[in-house]
């Protein structure tokens, strides 16, 4: 079966926020606030990031003396800029991918559970061929299984696939940290640390979709930092699908992890290559044992 590849979101984002310079509806020295433009256009935080740190290798965004993108420059004006700035998800396939996602992290499609193109396309109002592309997408990231002529299963685990995904991870995401540790931004460094701090703050009052999507977006934005892309893909759907195990798991259980990653993001900082691979080792054994306990228990 031929893979159907997702589009990139974040170069989209990075020509609607291009688009909003060139209309200078940005002014010089203002500040850029990745979570507005996260909710503005129902994207994840990892592909705003993406986008500023694209706008500031052209110029257009530097990062200012407290680690905040602000803008730096104006392109020049193009007559492929409209005057709204629109931003739209091309043919409703990235943003049906989004509310599958969003479900699976939310548990409202449990791991087992059977998915339907026709009657979750009726739901979320677009053709069971934009589903089928979706479901296509998340397939590829180990999230749903194919079942002929019955539509879909959101995948299953089993005990040997947790251990396997963690050996694998084990040994490539310390590669991925030694090339985070030279390339990660300031931003990047700085958007990670808010999150943790915030989840930390928020304690119990946060959900686990909330944990499971920000733990995603730790682990991913040192991989995507790294500059290897095969990397990145690689590891990709090995950490989404840790998101299966830890459906529904309170926040006592993982409020270490987040501790961890503050153990982590402070070595980054310092940029210690020897401090970062020992805890990120540490903190992966850790989750491998906790998740581990749970799925078995489950």
């Amino acid at each position: 079966m031929t893979l159907i590849s997702r589009q990139s979101l974040s170069g989209r984002v990075y020509d609607h926020l291009l688009a909003k310079l060139a209309l200078r509806k940005l002014k010089i020295g203002e500040r850029i606030n990745a979570r507005d433009v996260t909710d503005e256009l129902s994207v994840s935080r990892t592909t705003v990031n993406k986008a500023l740190e694209s706008l500031v290798k052209a110029g257009h965004v530097k990062i200012n003396e407290t680690g905040r993108p602000i803008v730096a420059s104006y392109p020049p004006r193009s007559k492929k800029v409209d005057g709204e700035c629109s931003f739209d998800f091309s043919n409703q396939t990235d943003s049906t991918y989004e509310k599958i996602l969003e479900r699976i992290l939310r548990s409202d499609l449990e791991p087992g559970e059977i998915v339907k193109e026709r009657r979750l396309a009726n739901e979320l109002g677009v053709n069971p061929a934009t589903v089928r592309r979706a479901a296509e997408w998340l397939r590829n990231d180990g999230l749903l299984v194919r079942l002929p002529r019955r539509g879909w299963r959101v995948a299953l685990l089993e005990s040997r696939d947790v251990k396997d995904i963690y050996k694998v991870r084990l040994l490539l995401e310390p590669l991925a940290a030694q090339g985070a540790v030279e390339r990660i931004s300031e931003t990047g460094l700085n958007e990670l640390e808010e999150e943790t701090d915030r989840l930390i703050a928020d304690g119990e009052k946060s959900t686990a979709y909330e944990r499971r999507k920000a733990d995603h977006k730790f682990h991913m934005t040192l991989c995507e930092s790294s500059g290897s892309r095969v990397l990145a893909q690689a590891l990709d759907p090995l950490i989404r699908k840790v998101l299966l195990i830890t459906a529904g798991s309170r926040y006592g259980r993982v409020s270490g992890s987040f501790e961890e990653h503050k153990e982590i993001l402070a070595a980054l900082r310092q940029r210690n290559l020897d401090q970062v691979i020992k805890r990120l080792k540490a903190h992966l054994s850790t989750s491998l044992r906790l998740n581990l306990e749970m799925w078995e228990r489950r």
